[in-house]
């Protein structure tokens, strides 16, 4: 009678088994041909990071990455739990923060810093995503597969595509140690060890690493509940139901539904550390807010059921720049919305440009196929396990974000699903890898120092050159000069008039106060009612004890990280506390936007002999809940003000 039970190879295999014999001694020339492996794999990871490194800073800093540089500052002179900030939905308290924390003491507090971060994100993404799916191969398989992968995600595109991948702070970065708990479980997890089918014994810590790495995860990012709960509960769920329905056919009845449960308690245990992980993610949070952390924003996720159809082309056209293969010709790799593109981002696409994105279509072939792959054999025993977690979370991503009102804006968006890459990298690769390797007629190699000459596939030829292409793609993007700073010449207007300490909008206010190392520090407020920013701030820039602002600097530039307007109910407020005790001064171009009279500057100062800081309770109190328009009833045309 057949035993329910899977073997080790169908825990842990993609399409065949990539496990060593238990028996094999790996010679002299074997490790000399190890090392030089590793040798060439750290050689390739120095390159990328260089290359990503120039390709980051083709995208001038915003406040984003400015006040994450702040946040780690502050961890590294003491404030370890962030107290006093209140932070964004998503922490990166136990990931991002502290590798950040590490670059800022090693480099300083500067904007240079947040380029030096994004390229070690990215490049340690590629790097575990290259080991994950190589699995337990050697050789030309495992060659084949780290190859892949790298193809998939060696160039995303200028644009949408870099800015969520290379140049920001986001969930690209969550996908490190997801895919880090995933390259523990298959390394330890679902391999055999002396030839020995991996028992309960053996294997007993494994749950608990991995309940404590998702703990740790989730700590950092929300979204690890969807793409690493959420994948880690419902694969062990198919695959017990799975192992429970063939014992009973394969073994009689309830007794062989019974040794089929007891043949998946791996899966089982799995699915306890997922749930145990969370909770130890909750019990974190509990503890930090009750020593006095951070406070954390709520994850704005609502649904929306009337625009499906249009957010999921807004979806389609990021993830195709994500792999660098959207092909539209001019600006549409900048497209924003309906007629309106955003400016000062990556120039338009080039003939050459066009045709690297074009050749780029075929990593997008590779990644649906391998979902496709891994679908068709999800209920099999044999489907390998790491590959359903990558599908399941693949689709977890997508079904969460497509229909919410986090789609329902530019492409920029997208770096809600950045994970989407690198997992549909992996998939593909374990899934196609060996396959690909399999395919067209060989030739044999010889090889110094190998007693057995290599047979190489002719499949590998075009594949070869083709990773080519792709690699003069990527270094010709980060031939690209250097972003110039947008806000040089506005810094040494506001030192030469004095102005040290003001408020502005979110987009210029940190990056313009850690571009001249606090120099001129200004504090993000809202635009309505000028009130203090309550997203990546410290409640401390605001204590009128501690500091003097005698500034509000409003923006007019066009840009999508630049324009600040405040309500003028609220400057006209701060005005009359202070008659004939403020000014304004003027900077940049100017332009007139009709029917104004007066020209309109790219920025300007408003100055007051006071501190602003003083008049933010009353003028909170002043205009929150007045109408838009006084003088007239609340309703539809005319809104209530929500400071």
């Amino acid at each position: 009678m057949p035993s329910p039970a899977p073997r080790a190879d169908q825990l842990a295999g993609g399409v065949e088994d990539d496990t060593a014999p238990a028996t094999s001694t790996r010679p002299a020339a074997s490790r000399a041909w190890w090392w030089a492996g590793a040798s060439v794999f750290l050689l390739v990871i120095v390159v990328l990071f260089d290359a990503y490194l120039h390709l980051s800073k083709t995208y001038a800093e915003n406040s984003d990455e400015a006040n994450i540089l702040l946040m780690a500052n502050d961890m590294l002179h003491g404030n370890v739990y962030l107290t006093g900030w209140n932070v964004s939905d998503v922490p990166f308290i136990t990931t991002e923060l502290p590798e950040i924390t590490l670059l800022v003491w090693m480099f300083g507090l500067h904007l240079n810093t947040a380029h030096i971060a994004a390229a070690v994100t990215y490049t340690a993404v590629i790097a575990i995503a290259m080991l994950l799916a190589k699995g337990r191969t050697r050789g030309p398989q495992a060659i084949m597969r780290m190859a892949l992968v790298l193809a998939v995600m060696l160039a995303p595109q200028p644009g949408v595509g870099v800015f969520v991948l290379v140049f920001s702070v986001g969930h690209i970065g969550t996908a490190a140690p997801v895919m880090l708990i995933w390259l523990v479980l298959d390394r330890f997890g679902l391999t055999k060890r002396d030839g020995a089918d991996p028992t309960l014994r053996q294997r007993w810590f494994i749950p608990l690493v991995i309940a404590a790495l998702i703990g740790w995860a989730l700590m950092a990012d929300p979204l690890v509940l969807i793409i690493a709960i959420c994948p880690m509960l419902v694969v062990c769920l198919a695959r017990m139901v799975t192992g429970s329905v063939t014992g009973a056919r394969n073994g009689g009845g309830l007794r062989g539904l019974g040794r089929g449960l007891v043949a998946r308690w791996l899966e089982l245990s799995l699915a306890a550390a997922a749930g145990i992980g969370y909770l130890v993610a909750w019990c974190g949070g509990k503890l930090l807010h009750h020593s006095g952390g951070y406070t954390q924003q709520a994850v704005p996720f609502l649904l929306d059921g009337g625009r499906w159809f249009m957010q999921a082309r807004v979806v389609v056209h990021g993830l195709l720049e994500m792999f660098g293969a959207y092909f539209v010709p001019g600006q549409a790799i900048n497209y924003k919305s309906p007629g309106q593109y955003i400016i000062g981002w990556a120039p338009p696409l080039s003939g050459l440009d066009e045709a690297i994105a074009i050749t780029r279509l075929a990593c997008v072939i590779f990644a649906v196929w391998g979902c496709c792959a891994i679908a068709r054999r999800f209920f099999r025993r044999d489907a390998d396990f790491i590959s359903q977690l990558l599908l399941v979370g693949i689709v977890a991503n997508l079904a969460a974000y497509i229909p919410s009102t986090l789609a329902d804006h530019s492409a920029l968006n997208v770096r809600e699903i950045a994970p989407v890459l690198p997992f549909a990298a992996v998939l593909a690769a374990r899934m196609l890898g060996d396959r690909l390797l399999a395919l067209g007629p060989a030739i044999r190699v010889r090889l110094p120092r190998l007693r057995r000459p290599l047979r190489l596939q002719l499949i590998v030829i075009p594949l070869v050159a083709l990773f080519g292409w792709y690699s003069f793609g990527l270094f010709q993007q980060a031939a690209t000069p250097a972003a110039a700073d947008p806000f040089t010449g506005l810094e040494q207007f506001l030192e030469a008039n004095g102005l040290s300490y003001g408020l502005g909008g979110y987009w210029e206010s940190s990056v313009i106060t850690v571009d001249t190392g606090g120099a001129v520090t200004i504090r993000a407020v809202s635009p309505s009612c000028i009130q203090p920013y309550p997203w990546e701030s410290k409640r401390e820039w605001y204590d009128k004890t501690k500091n003097v602002a005698n500034f509000v600097l409003i923006s007019s530039q066009p840009g999508y990280f630049t324009s600040f307007q405040p309500r003028g109910t609220a400057l006209l407020w701060l005005q009359s506390r202070y008659p004939g005790r403020y000014a304004r001064l003027n900077y940049g171009s100017y332009f007139f936007v009709p029917p104004a009279v007066t020209p309109t500057w790219d920025y300007q100062v408003r100055t007051y002999q006071g501190n602003i800081l003083t008049q933010l309770p009353a003028l909170d109190k002043a205009l929150n809940g007045t109408p838009t328009t006084p003088g007239k009833p609340i309703g539809r045309d005319n809104l209530a003000v929500k400071c």
